[in-house]
């Protein structure tokens, strides 16, 4: 009986383990640093879109500048032509070809105006991301803080557990030691537990009033649940 009141103090060891290895693997802290650096994340992500598309049209800006400084010597050039010109048709095709440099010129004017006013509400724009980011890393940061602090109560509790069960198990000998390390195995962790009233408290379950006398009359180490195999306590 002794060894199964030692076998009892194990279980519930090795129980206080698994639900402390579960909770440090379920750390609302954990999820509240996933959730942090998501939106860090995202935030980040928009930062970069709207640096690549401002980046985008400060080269379209710059790319019309050029090619409307080029045109306009274009245009210098027709102008002094038109001057020599006297036969008409060739004077209406210079008209014609100036007509369409000034309709280009206007239409790239146009774009890089588009541009510039789009590229200013992106600046804008930036301008708040800057400060945002900022304030959601101090998040991240005191979010990483708060689950290194849980994590570091949670493993104290476990190592403390882990070593009441090591001192537990080293008490008991290893052959019921053995059986139980087995039994643990085929039961979902849960080798052997109290008898609570009419109540296996391994699975739960209301054993009827024979089954309860049949588990009494059998001897303390051969006590088992007729429902679920695990070795009963009473």
């Amino acid at each position: 009986m002794e060894a199964f009141d030692e076998l009892l103090e194990l279980q519930a060891l090795d129980t206080e383990i698994t639900q402390l290895e579960h909770k440090a693997a379920h750390l609302p802290e954990a999820a509240a640093v996933v959730e942090a650096k998501r939106v860090m994340a995202n935030l980040r992500a928009e930062s970069e879109t709207i640096g690549t598309e401002h980046r985008h049209l400060l080269a379209v800006i710059e790319a019309n500048e050029t090619a409307v400084t080029g045109m306009r010597k274009q245009l210098d050039r027709l102008a002094a032509q038109m001057k020599t010109v006297i036969a008409p048709r060739e004077a209406e095709a210079l008209q014609h070809e100036m007509a369409n440099h000034e309709s280009k010129i206007s239409s790239l004017e146009d774009e890089s105006l588009a541009a510039l006013e789009r590229s200013e509400e992106l600046d804008a724009t930036l301008a708040e991301l800057g400060p945002e980011i900022a304030a959601r890393g101090s998040n991240v940061e005191e979010a990483e803080r708060k689950l290194r602090e849980a994590l570091g109560s949670v493993r104290e509790a476990l190592s403390g557990a882990t070593e009441r069960r090591g001192a537990t198990a080293a008490r008991i000998d290893a052959q019921w030691l053995a059986q139980y390390d087995r039994r643990r195995t085929a039961h979902g962790g849960v080798a052997i537990a109290r008898l609570v009233r009419a109540t296996c408290g391994g699975c739960h379950i209301d054993l009827s009033t024979s089954e309860v006398e049949a588990v009494r009359r059998e001897a303390a180490t051969r006590r088992e649940c007729p429902n679920c195999g695990r070795w009963l306590v009473i």
